[in-house]
């Protein structure tokens, strides 16, 4: 509306000019012609005015109609240009928001690669004490052994019971590192079957009977009536519940572990469905975790508290291990524990199996 305004004014203003011009010419003729002429004289004189005031009219007129479509063709171009610069502002502040996005998650994945390094190393110092100790344990008990330096048979059954249990912790720490590296290589293979829940759940917890009562923990395990069948890798699941049930024993000076074994719906988000699931509980009445750091258990070489950790042996692989293993086989695990002193719950769930 405003630029047809503009065009009628300025076409307006251009037959003004035309006007003025032309009666300005005919005064300025007429007055210079005052002088008497003849009739053919005056004639000539009047097509002179016409043709000249005509003349001056087009001309004036073809000016501002080149003036008025040369200001239309810039106000135009004025126009494609704003809206290329606007364009390539929006596609510059794009490229700049993305290059801010992917440098701050570089960042944060540099920050947790340092993090990863830094656990990394205290692991590898901590592994090398963890080493040289069982190492020394097992060459001195044999090396007394074999210069038979001890009193009676009890001595001997007691060096013969340090050296078997200090090659069991070193079996496990390089069982684990082992474990580790396959899992960080993708080399892990996983052989599903359908197997019997409560009989792998049972050996695994037979290995951890001396320890319960070394302890004097009390085992509680209640489970479901039915045998439970679930999809899984026998010896994988029995290393994952070696794993848990041997934190559980290991984290409890006193009370009790229970193992509850049930059906519940768990959701699932690889199908984003809820489904029925086999479920494993493994609570005890141990230190407790901090809740700020229970997600943080699930990585590598990660523990809660690395100076009680190391006392007892712990490498912070095990949780790792198994969350990777039983991921494999197509379950969850999950860690929850209200505080310190507190107590803490795992919850183991595989899929049922369909027969």
């Amino acid at each position: 509306m405003e630029k047809n305004f503009k065009l009628k004014k300025q076409q307006w203003q251009g037959f003004l000019i035309f006007a003025i011009s032309l009666v300005g010419l005919i005064w300025v003729i007429l007055w210079i012609g005052s002088i008497p002429l003849t009739a053919s004289g005056l004639i000539e004189v009047n097509h002179l005015i016409v043709m000249s005031s005509l003349g001056i009219a087009l001309t004036c007129y073809i000016r501002q109609y080149k003036s008025q479509q040369e200001q239309s063709q810039l106000e135009l171009r004025f126009k494609q240009v704003q809206q290329q610069w606007q364009q390539e502002k929006a596609e510059l502040e794009q490229q700049l928001k993305y290059q801010t996005e992917q440098y701050c998650l570089i960042e944060a994945q540099n920050t947790t690669l340092q993090e990863i390094s830094r656990r990394k190393d205290e692991f590898l110092r901590h592994t090398s004490h963890e080493i040289r100790t069982p190492m020394n344990g097992i060459i001195g008990s044999l090396q007394l052994l074999m210069d038979h330096l001890y009193d009676d048979g009890d001595e001997e059954t007691e060096l013969l019971q340090q050296a078997h249990q200090s090659s069991m912790h070193l079996l496990t720490l390089v069982n684990q590192v082992l474990d580790l590296a396959k899992i960080e290589s993708g080399c892990v293979s996983i052989e599903i079957k359908v197997i019997d829940l409560h009989a792998c759940l049972s050996a695994a917890i037979y290995l951890q009977l001396s320890n319960l009562r070394q302890k004097g923990l009390e085992l509680k395990r209640q489970n479901l009536p039915q045998p439970l069948k679930v999809k899984a890798d026998s010896m994988k699941l029995k290393q994952v519940f070696i794993n848990i049930i041997g934190n559980a024993v290991k984290y409890t000076d006193q009370g009790e572990v229970e193992i509850l074994t049930e059906i519940k719906p768990i959701f699932v988000p690889s199908k984003q469905e809820t489904i029925p699931m086999a479920v494993v509980t493994i609570a005890d009445t141990g230190i407790g975790i901090d809740p700020k750091m229970q997600q943080q258990l699930f990585q590598p070489y990660q523990v809660e508290d690395e100076c009680k950790a190391y006392t007892l042996g712990s490498t912070g692989l095990g949780l790792v291990i198994s969350k990777h293993l039983v991921e494999l086989m197509g379950g969850q695990i999950q860690l929850s524990s209200l505080g310190r002193n507190q107590g803490t719950m795992v919850e183991i769930m595989l899929p049922l199996s369909e027969t």
